[in-house]
């Protein structure tokens, strides 16, 4: 049997091979109809053997469509030192191997007003998956841009809109419900919550959460017991103050992500506070970081990895399929007990 240079196996060569024209292996590997599935079989199976790779690029620039995967976040220059988003990333990256597709990653400044459209028509992306949105401006022109154009997309947050859209999100409610119920079995009546994001999906939807579920189960509701932060480490450092400066402190804090209470940890050692002794803290997310810190953070996990991959799924689907609905997931919190209360 002749050997072949793999580097060098052309799509003529497969079809000289399989004894068909070489329009019949392209329309195989574009996974085109017209061919038959016992055809079609034979057709992969000597491509495998003599180690043909089709030309991604080339493939791109005949269907004017892309075998890349757009990965757009809000413009933020500490995007990749947060493992939350990292943890995002590798869902999304487990998918885009499962369905051979390459990521390539976006920030966009909705400020500057710009689109997720103008992105997908400039880089020639038709699969999208938006990773957390700032509601500083309406989206909706924006959404219907990308479907009236056939972009597919999926966003990994709750989408706030009023438009259909593919989305993959946790249940915020559940998660704070989680962390209520933890606390009060510990004790805890008096408890401090920082807030986040409120230009965010998920800031606001904790932040009512906490409200409803605090008094609902009987809580102080001392005006002062909520602080509002952005979710960032920084945040928490500066907010958890107020809450160790009111006359009647909380006995416990819960911050509505990771790095906002680890922030608050950071400010609370500064004052001699011991936790959980002196005071009770809990976060939300399951950062990376959440585990190493000491004490190491009680905290809400939500599945990350599950969420991205969950997005390219969803994506892929509503380009694949004619009929498809979009879909809203809402993925379970759970919650994980570690030494922080």
């Amino acid at each position: 049997m002749k050997r072949f240079d793999k580097a060098s196996v052309t799509i003529k060569d497969v079809a000289k091979r399989a004894g068909v024209a070489h329009s019949t292996v392209s329309l195989v590997m574009n996974d085109r109809e017209h061919v038959s599935p016992k055809l079609r079989e034979r057709i992969l199976k000597i491509a495998n053997e003599m180690g043909y790779m089709p030309n991604i690029v080339a493939r791109s620039l005949i269907s004017k469509k892309s075998a890349t995967v757009g990965v757009v976040f809000p413009e933020n220059p500490h995007f990749f030192t947060m493992t939350y988003f990292l943890m995002v990333i590798d869902g999304i990256q487990s998918a885009c191997k499962k369905y051979d597709k390459a990521m390539m990653f976006f920030s966009l400044d909705q400020t500057k007003g710009e689109s997720y459209y103008q992105l997908s028509r400039k880089w020639l992306i038709d699969l999208m998956i938006i990773v957390n949105i700032d509601y500083t401006r309406d989206l909706s022109k924006d959404i219907q841009d990308l479907k009236d154009h056939g972009i597919a997309f999926s966003f990994v947050t709750k989408y706030i809109g009023k438009e259909k859209v593919n989305s993959v999100c946790v249940d915020n409610l559940e998660g704070v419900r989680l962390a209520l119920e933890h606390l009060i079995a510990q004790g805890h009546r008096r408890i401090g919550f920082i807030s986040g994001n409120p230009n965010s999906a998920d800031g606001p939807e904790r932040l009512n959460a906490f409200q409803t579920l605090s008094k609902k189960m009987g809580l102080d509701q001392d005006e002062g017991l909520i602080v509002y932060g952005d979710f960032t480490f920084e945040s928490g450092e500066r907010e958890v103050p107020k809450l160790l400066g009111l006359k009647k402190r909380p006995t416990a804090i819960f911050a509505a992500s990771d790095y906002m209470a680890i922030g608050a940890m950071r400010a609370m050692k500064a004052q001699g506070i011991s936790i959980p002794k002196d005071i009770a803290l809990m976060g939300f997310d399951n950062s990376l970081e959440s585990a190493y810190v000491e004490p190491a953070l009680t905290t809400i996990r939500q599945p990350l990895q599950e969420m991205g991959e969950k997005a390219v799924d969803l994506a892929i689907r509503s380009l694949n399929e004619e009929n498809f609905e979009p879909t809203t997931l809402i993925m379970k919190p759970e919650l994980l007990k570690r030494q922080s209360c």
